[in-house]
């Protein structure tokens, strides 16, 4: 059975394990456009479930056991890459990289890196059930969009917006049927004003203005 950190337990998890990761390697208006989850096009779920080492076709697995216990507990994946600047060439590079956190046999980090060796998608696994509950985009290694799965359903339910790794908006399904029904716009890092639907039809009824510094 799952059991839901409190939010302060989420942010300490998410600290702490990105920090393991790194050791290792006006007034409202309303916005012009609304982001609605589209089913099948964004996933937080983990299309092989804690299955870590499954190497693809083509590609090259190193393994290492870094608590000694003779068991692997992170695994580096390798193939070989189109380089965008000359699609004639290719060259052997790091696809991603996976870590068993608490080293129970099961993946708890996924990354996956673009031709550049820069970060293009993490994904984590909240709870080390096996299955990843959120998932950070970026775009030439710059931090864009996360999606969190709140009630491991494998659907995301909240996400977060960035610009140069900013935190400019988020957006959540509170009531987790699949349509976004609270908005945050930050400003400079703080929050700004906050957007409600009060009536289900995802869009916006309610502002609410957070008083000036």
């Amino acid at each position: 059975m799952k059991v839901l950190f409190s939010r302060s337990g989420w942010k300490f998890l998410w600290v702490a394990t990105f920090a393991w990761v790194a050791a290792c390697s006006a007034s409202p208006t309303k916005p012009d456009s609304v982001h609605q989850p589209q089913p099948g096009t964004e996933t937080t779920a983990n299309a092989v479930p804690g299955a870590p080492g499954a190497a693809a076709p083509g590609e090259k697995l190193k393994q290492y056991d870094l608590n000694h216990d003779n068991k692997p507990d992170v695994w580096a994946y390798f193939d070989q890459m189109t380089d965008p600047k000359n699609p004639s060439g290719t060259t052997e590079s790091l696809v991603r990289k996976e870590w068993d956190f608490n080293f129970d046999g099961k993946v708890d980090i996924r990354r996956h890196f673009n031709f550049k060796g820069e970060i293009a998608k993490d994904e984590l696994d909240l709870d080390f059930d096996g299955r990843f509950d959120v998932v950070t985009f970026y775009q030439g290694g710059v931090k864009q969009r996360q999606a969190y799965d709140f009630n491991f359903d494998s659907k995301p339910d909240y996400w977060k917006f960035f610009e140069k790794n900013v935190l400019v908006r988020s957006e959540r399904d509170r009531d987790f049927n699949g349509r976004v029904d609270y908005w945050e716009y930050y400003k400079g890092g703080k929050l700004d004003r906050i957007g409600m639907d009060q009536d289900g039809d995802g869009q916006i009824d309610k502002w609410i203005q957070q008083p000036a510094e």
